[in-house]
């Protein structure tokens, strides 16, 4: 399983890739480039050492909460 820093690592290196990728092409796929630019910004730009980083849980169907079954069909 992936750890929590390999995912942050891999998602920073996409976020620079589409970016340049997207700067290659036409004017509307630069505007979707500065998109991605200001939602990693803080990550881009390393102006803090420290990110808060919150991790949620799958809660849905079959999940660890899905309390199907537990106690009985609901009607």
């Amino acid at each position: 399983m992936e750890t929590l820093e390999q995912t942050m690592k891999r998602t920073y290196k996409w976020s620079l890739n589409r970016i340049t990728d997207l700067c290659s092409k036409d004017i509307d796929d630069v505007y979707n480039a500065v998109s991605i630019h200001e939602e990693f910004s803080e990550w881009l730009h390393g102006e803090h050492d420290d990110h808060d980083v919150f991790s949620l849980a799958y809660i849905g169907e079959g999940s660890e909460y899905d309390d199907k079954g537990e106690s009985g069909s609901e009607s």
